[in-house]
């Protein structure tokens, strides 16, 4: 059964298309459980930093209730579940919790774009090229720090992180990543948006690594346009890669949900 658990809307700024055209392309591709997870609304502090790149917190209980009518309409085509996408931040998340906890959500997958709190001077974007052996070291750890946390039902584009140094410390460190990912049980997210667009991730070197321990996978179409759904040729080429890798992405039902709760 083909699943997606990570599509965006329009209200994160940077994606298009209204949400029934997310789930009619959805229906036309054969995808039989649709869930949205568009960037959240952060909470940071008194400051004159505003994020452009995900949802506002007065945008979200109108996200919902679209997303719940719409599953009330087609549940004989399609299986809808509501989610949001989000990084931690050590500093964000207590007031970030009760929100959701407000909201009737289904489920959070992680998606760590930056090292930091985002707003503060220590904030780096993931994905842009480094040779810091410490920065690749605060991904990990504060990736681990969330997910240990138990509200993240698994984590987007794992392999973010764009180092550009040695491959033997790249290798140790990932490693004892994808232990610590497989010891909490998190499923890993191979990337199709990524993929298509030749970005720094899918990483083949993670992906090997992956593959060695034995980690959990699931494609993510990280859909920003309904027609996203329909890239039957990004998705085939993703089940090849991990085929090859000797990676069976998991079924849904062996995904555990969790409703994050204050």
């Amino acid at each position: 059964m083909r699943y997606n658990l990570h599509t965006h809307t329009f209200r994160c700024h940077h994606a298009t298309g209204e949400d029934r055209a997310y789930v009619e392309a959805a229906i036309q591709a054969g995808i039989k459980v649709l869930g949205f997870a568009d960037h959240c609304p952060q909470f940071f502090p008194d400051t004159d930093y505003y994020s452009n790149f995900r949802m506002h917190p007065e945008e979200a209980e109108g996200y919902v209730k679209s997303l719940r009518q719409l599953q009330k309409e087609y549940a004989n085509d399609i299986r809808i579940l509501v989610g949001f996408e989000t990084e931690y931040y050590p500093k964000t998340y207590a007031k970030m919790i009760d929100f959701f906890s407000q909201l009737d959500l289904d489920y959070l997958i992680m998606g760590q774009h930056f090292i930091g709190n985002e707003y503060d001077d220590l904030t780096m974007y993931s994905s842009v090229e480094r040779e810091s052996k410490r920065l690749l070291t605060r991904y990990i750890l504060q990736v681990l720090e969330g997910l240990q946390t138990g509200v993240f039902t698994y984590i987007a584009h794992p392999d973010i992180f764009n180092y550009q140094g040695d491959d033997d410390f790249y290798r140790e460190q990932m490693s004892g990543f994808l232990r610590e990912l497989k010891q909490l049980d998190i499923p890993i997210e191979f990337n199709m948006l990524g993929l298509k667009n030749g970005r720094d991730y899918p990483n083949p070197l993670f992906w090997h690594l992956a593959a060695e321990i034995g980690n959990r996978t699931v494609i993510g179409y990280d859909a920003h346009q309904p027609e996203a759904l329909l890239d039957e040729g990004s998705y085939r080429r993703c089940r090849k890669i991990l085929s090859d890798l000797g990676i069976t992405p998991i079924g849904l039902e062996e995904i555990a949900m969790k409703t994050p709760r204050a």
